[in-house]
């Protein structure tokens, strides 16, 4: 029994400690968005070596996109933030920015390196679907996105309905 405490305690002050590096990491990446914009945040993932070059590459058109269209977040919250079940290395936060034209919700993939360091491992957001994007899961999402983005439009429906007239 008390071999099984130590291990508990220890396994639990490990989880603060992860807790408090996750926190610093998605603090750094949103005060980076905030105070700088695309640019902010493209610096500090490029710093912290966090993103594979080429994922930053990927990013950037979409983050510049951002920006122009919703300017930059004036705050962000965190909606939720979890430990992948069965992994200490693999945690995943849901947040929300507030911009002047509207929110954003993103999805940060937090990986425990073999160093035992953390790090950002994967950015996403999506700004049509904000409320679905941060209730459903991330393959959840995905099929109700494609399935949303392949319904008519609006003229294309009433195109449709002329032509069957």
């Amino acid at each position: 029994v008390v071999g099984l405490l130590i291990s508990l305690g220890a396994r639990a002050q490990r989880s603060e400690i992860d807790t408090d590096a996750v926190r610093t990491l998605h603090t750094g990446f949103f005060e980076s968005l905030r105070q700088g914009g695309a640019d902010g945040v493209l610096a500090h993932l490029r710093q912290t070596g966090a993103l594979d070059t080429r994922d930053i590459r990927a990013l950037e058109p979409r983050l510049r996109a951002l920006e122009a269209a919703f300017g930059r977040p004036d705050a962000y919250s965190l909606v939720s933030e979890w430990e992948v079940p069965g992994s200490s290395r693999l945690r995943i936060g849901l947040f929300l920015t507030y911009h002047e034209a509207g929110p954003a919700g993103w999805r940060l993939r937090f990986y425990r390196r073999v160093t035992g360091v953390w790090a950002i491992a994967a950015v996403q957001f999506e700004t049509g679907f904000v409320e679905d994007f941060v209730r459903l899961g991330e393959v959840e999402f995905s099929a109700y996105r494609a399935v949303l983005d392949r319904l008519p439009t609006k003229p294309e429906l009433e195109r449709m309905l002329k032509e069957s007239r």
